[in-house]
């Protein structure tokens, strides 16, 4: 009877710490709102736009070019890129083959605990008939969050996945995938 009853203590604790662990992640990561830059996506770049064959910057950084001689289009826009009400220059980059419209900012964001970050921003918006076959309009955003910020208990990228109509499907702990500019959840939370 003592080995159940010990089972049992450390089931409840371990449920317990389960939960919290649970509460905590929900309070973890910025609040991103895409909108702006999934209502851009497929459009054209305008005639200033400069060739690049990478979107974002440091650990918030994609190759858009699909070979050595691949360019892009790149140019800064004023735009609200995390949905905040403010609107920031941004680095947009359309990768016409893939058919990905990427945005990077700088800057100040709020996070899902009421407080805010200031983080490098990179968010990606799938148009119509892109090569990962996926929903136009859905797309990824990730931020480089340092230890504390937004809640993360470590400095790690901070990831969601978000479908055509901007809902979040996915988020956690995350990463770019380099060979197909695609984010991965490593540890996810909801």
């Amino acid at each position: 009877m003592r080995n159940a009853t010990s089972w049992g203590i450390a089931l409840i604790v371990g449920l317990c710490g389960t939960v919290a662990l649970v509460l905590a992640q929900g309070t973890t990561g910025p609040t991103v709102k895409p909108s702006a830059v999934s209502a851009k996506a497929g459009t054209a770049p305008p005639a200033t736009a400069k060739p690049t064959k990478t979107a974002g910057n440091n650990k918030a950084k994609v190759s858009t070019a699909n070979s050595a001689a691949d360019d892009d289009s790149a140019w800064i826009e004023r735009i609200d890129v995390d949905g905040d009400g403010d609107v920031e220059d941004s680095n947009l980059v359309w990768d016409d083959e893939d058919k990905v419209l990427f945005a990077y900012s700088v800057g100040a964001f709020g996070c899902r605990n009421g407080g805010t970050a200031t983080a490098e921003l990179l968010v990606a918006t799938y148009a119509a008939g892109n090569t990962l076959k996926r929903p136009a309009g859905s797309g990824f955003w990730v931020a480089d969050l340092d230890k504390g910020e937004c809640n993360a208990q470590a400095a790690a990228m901070w990831g969601c996945k978000f479908d055509a109509n901007g809902n979040e499907t996915a988020c956690g702990v995350a990463t770019l995938d380099e060979k197909t500019d695609d984010l991965i959840i490593v540890t996810a939370s909801k």
